[in-house]
């Protein structure tokens, strides 16, 4: 079985208009990403009801450009912990987390658990698989245009990732 994105590209929520839904409870979206490239250098946008889900979908977003289709059937659970001042900073230091991990150990994660995340700190169990070369695609997550945002039902983050 090969890994493939759980959201599988862009994925819009809708505003409801529905009048049953009274207009003080939001839907809370569905986890969703958006890779968009450019010369050098992919935006990817993702969207989730919590930090803790928006953590999860952003790895696996990485995933899906790191894997590119490869089987990932066999693999390992590890945990994985990260810290930073702020939520978007973590957004960056978790994906440069999950690249170095990709670069170094081979080791790319695709499936993911976050027990905590507030934000400053995230801890996850990571299911991952060996690869037999490290994937060239990543180079790191920037700084530039990085940003988290609350928007109604959820969050929103921005990062620009070095390719």
């Amino acid at each position: 079985m090969a890994f493939t994105g759980r959201s599988g590209g862009r994925t819009y929520v809708e505003p409801v208009s529905d009048t049953t839904i009274p207009a003080a409870t939001p839907a809370l979206p569905s986890p969703s990403h958006e890779i968009v490239d450019h010369v050098s250098e992919i935006r990817l946008r993702v969207r989730a009801g919590s930090l803790a889900e928006l953590l999860e979908e952003a790895g696996r977003a990485a995933a899906q450009l790191q894997l590119r289709g490869a089987d990932a059937t066999r693999g390992t659970w590890r945990t994985i912990e990260v810290s930073a001042p702020d939520r978007a900073a973590l957004l960056a230091d978790w994906l440069n987390e999950l690249i170095y991990l990709a670069e170094a150990e081979r080791w790319v994660g695709a499936d993911f658990e976050v027990d905590s995340a507030e934000d400053g700190r995230v801890r996850a169990r990571v299911w991952g698989v060996l690869i037999e070369r490290a994937p060239a695609l990543l180079k790191a997550a920037t700084l530039h245009g990085l940003r988290v945002d609350d928007v109604p039902g959820g969050l929103e983050g921005q990062v620009i990732l070095d390719v």
